[in-house]
């Protein structure tokens, strides 16, 4: 339907109701008439510089809250301070306090006035603002002791180390007559503590990059492929395979007549002309260089599924005999569709080594065996069993899954060929029960859709709590029901689970909340990635990477089908995984995993940990991160995923509410850790934090060797010319191709793989 010595940590904290304004994304500094600017892109006139033991920039342009600069403080020593030294002293009677924004380092900051150059030190207001994410804070008098004159506004650092640098931004004296900024809390509340342990001296496990796959459907048309925006933002994602050509619409798309922009004779029909063609894909797939994952239409001959394989896998000179399928259609030779490729721009293969046949089979339309009452593909059947071994016989024959693998390895022998299961043994007529019980002992992998939700949970706090509880008791039961199935159909042997769709609502008709475009849905998709992980599946992919916006206003996309092509803050979770590395390791982690923050450990690089939090919780969750088994921590750096609420539509980045298209405007920023094996850190509320930690001491041979990885763009070689051109069409003698046209589903059972109401008026036809 419709988804070594550096340690690597992800959290996730628990929702809370509570969500203080400090947390929201950047906006433009509010000013009242009577404020005073201290700091707003430059030094205000006659101020000065007095700081001690400290670097300062007053001009730095990345992170920025306000304009076009801020003000970027690095401590060099302990208890350095920032010190802006006013004229002359100025009577606090005229105002009623101090405002600034800081986009923090996670470390204590004390921040205090003088009354004179010399002294007069007031009460001091103590904060930790956390890393990536602007911070308001706004100092009455009172909290300062009620000092009658300011001489300099200072900013200490607070622990007595050597932090990692942070910015301030828009300083400003409050008017005593007017609101001034926003009222604030004077520190972002707090939602406990953790006790999070990694052991890097344990051998790591492989993460397998097949992990971090999204879905491309064709229906976002060659315009969309060909655009240099877009095709940026899916390569700055960190996606790693795309699934092509578009759920369900797969089992209506010929792939053929689809390349030919008409139907033809003997192959399967093209439904949608306008929509993206095979080489069109090629084409987008090649530019953000990313594998690609195909699934086949399950309706074809085994011919016509070779001969797919041939167009896309093979060179011009390939011999290997296709031949004429069980419907009197001559499939020629792997070479002439590889001719018909180069033809059209692409001389080199493809390759593309994860097929599927077919997507969501056992929901087939009435009218065939097992078919539901309620189904939506287009399919022959929805009978496990039928769909592995085929049924009838001649030209009326059905091919199945045995077949057109066996076909189409003939072609590429280095391809994996997958079959379309269920999370559920019993469900659809036992399907999944069938199909491992007739295919197990052959099948590459088997492909799942396991959604969160059909009809989710309301757009209340108790219902974010819930989707955010979800993938901890979601993925594991899951791969241990089918595990268990496959010890009793398959003889015990491990087939690969890959999750081809996921995401939080599998009928966007129903997500009338627009859960999938909110930051409640990046937790969820940044868990449930870290959840496959750790439960042993070899591959999942998101729906999807751009869809298009129904009716009701919801998107599944990691990208909005608008002129912006706007970053959902599910992309972001993306972003965060694709840098976490190649490996994972054992965490502890005292906090509620389900409801305040889970925590994923591994190795980004040698030398290089990563740690992945995801903060459930509308509080900043401090944790205290212990690495055993090293010989200290030496800093790294952070990447922070935030945003005001879980139900914020949008999120910021490392600081940028809208980064650039490579997200370059948006750099890492560094983290100080001390030298030791243990330091605090406080994660952001709403959040996705990657730390990646510099760690001295460890055995490069706690990374576990590279899992071979399907890769889709091989080193280019130089291809032969072809002798011989033959017909680019196949010649058909036989039974034909029902014509399908796209039909609407009934109003209960509305999914994702229809064309968005929003695209249908360009449409003709519809």
């Amino acid at each position: 339907m419709k988804r070594i010595a550096s340690v690597c940590l992800l959290f996730i904290a628990a929702f809370t109701a509570f969500t203080p304004v400090s947390w929201l994304a950047p906006t433009a500094a509010i000013h009242s008439a009577a404020e005073f600017s201290v700091y707003s892109d430059a030094l205000a006139t006659n101020w000065q510089n007095w700081s001690w033991g400290s670097t300062l920039n007053f001009a730095s342009n990345s992170p920025v809250h306000g304009g076009s600069a801020a003000l970027r403080v690095k401590y060099d020593s302990a208890w350095a301070g920032v010190s802006l030294r006013a004229p002359s002293p100025i009577n606090t009677s005229d105002y009623a306090g101090v405002g600034f924004w800081v986009n923090g380092n996670g470390n204590p900051v004390r921040f205090y006035i003088q009354s004179s150059d010399s002294g007069g030190e007031s009460t001091q207001f103590n904060f930790t603002a956390p890393v990536g994410v602007w911070t308001q804070y706004t100092v009455t008098w009172a909290q300062l002791g009620n000092p009658s004159t300011l001489a300099r506004l200072n900013w200490q650092e607070g622990a007595g180390s050597v932090p990692a640098a942070y910015s301030l931004d828009d300083i400003v004296l409050i008017g005593s007559g007017g609101a001034g900024p926003t009222a604030v809390p004077t520190t972002p509340p707090s939602s406990g503590n953790a006790d999070i342990g990694v052991d890097v001296s344990v051998t790591a496990s492989s993460l397998s990059p097949t992990l971090l796959g999204t879905n491309l459907p064709a229906w976002l048309g060659p315009t969309m492929f060909n655009s240099s925006k877009f095709r940026a933002r899916v390569q700055a994602s960190g996606a790693t395979v795309l699934r092509i050509p578009g759920g369900s619409w797969s089992d209506e798309y010929g792939w053929l007549s689809c390349e030919m922009g008409q139907n033809v004779a003997g192959a399967a029909p093209c439904n949608w002309t306008w929509a993206a063609k095979p080489t069109d894909f090629i084409n987008v797939i090649r530019a953000v260089n990313a594998p690609a994952m195909y699934v086949m239409n399950a309706n074809v001959t085994s011919g016509e599924a070779a001969a797919a394989v041939a167009f896309f896998n093979s060179h011009i000179t390939d011999t290997t005999v296709i031949g004429t399928d069980i419907r009197g259609t001559n499939w020629y030779t792997a070479g002439h569709w590889a001719k018909l490729r180069a033809d059209r721009g692409n001389a080199q293969p493809l390759g593309i080594k994860l097929w599927e046949i077919g997507n969501e089979i056992y929901g087939g339309k009435p009218g065939n065996q097992d078919c539901v009452n309620y189904g939506w593909e287009t399919t022959w059947t929805c009978d496990g069993t039928q769909y592995i071994n085929g049924m009838g016989s001649g030209a009326n024959r059905r091919e199945g899954y045995l077949e057109l693998r066996a076909a189409m390895r003939a072609v590429d022998p280095s391809i994996q060929v997958g079959a379309v299961g269920h999370e559920s043994p019993t469900e659809f007529a036992n399907w999944m029960t069938e199909v491992i019980a007739a295919g197990g002992s052959v099948m590459d992998f088997v492909s799942i859709h396991p959604y969160a939700y059909f009809i989710p949970p309301a757009n209340t706090s108790e219902g974010f709590a819930q989707i955010l509880a979800k993938p901890q008791a979601h993925y594991g039961p899951i791969k241990n029901t089918l595990q268990t199935l496959f010890v009793s159909k398959a003889a015990g042997r491990n087939i690969p689970l890959y999750a081809t769709e996921f995401n939080v609502v599998a009928a966007q008709d129903q997500d009338n909340g627009q859960l999938l475009t909110r930051m409640v849905n990046a937790l969820f998709v940044a868990d449930s990635i870290g959840q496959m992980i750790v439960n042993g599946y070899a591959g999942a992919n998101q729906w999807d990477m751009m869809n298009g916006a129904a009716g009701n206003g919801t998107d599944y996309g990691l990208l909005k089908n608008d002129a912006e092509m706007t970053r959902s803050p599910q992309y972001y979770a993306y972003v965060l995984w694709r840098r976490f590395g190649g490996a994972w390791l054992p965490v502890t982690n005292s906090a509620n995993a389900a409801s305040t923050l889970s925590v994923y450990a591994g190795w980004h690089s040698p030398g290089t940990m990563s740690l992945l939090a995801i903060n459930k919780t509308s509080g900043v969750v401090t944790g205290k991160i212990n690495v055993t088994g090293a010989g200290g921590l030496s800093g790294g750096l952070v990447d922070v995923v935030t945003a005001g609420s879980l139900s914020a539509q949008s999120a910021v980045f490392n600081g940028q509410a809208n980064p650039s298209d490579d997200l370059s405007n948006a750099p890492s920023q560094s983290v100080e850790t001390g030298t030791g094996n243990s330091f605090n850190y406080a994660f952001a509320p709403n959040s996705i934090t990657l730390l990646r930690l510099n760690v001295n001491g460890t055995s490069a041979t706690a990374m576990p060797a590279a899992t071979a990885t399907p890769t889709a763009i091989p080193t280019a070689t130089p291809v032969p010319s072809a002798t011989a051109s033959p017909s680019p069409m196949p010649t058909a003698t036989g039974t034909q191709f029902p014509t399908a046209t796209p039909t609407e589903l009934p109003s209960t059972h509305s999914f994702k793989y229809y064309i968005p109401n929003v695209m249908r008026n360009a449409v003709s036809g519809w």
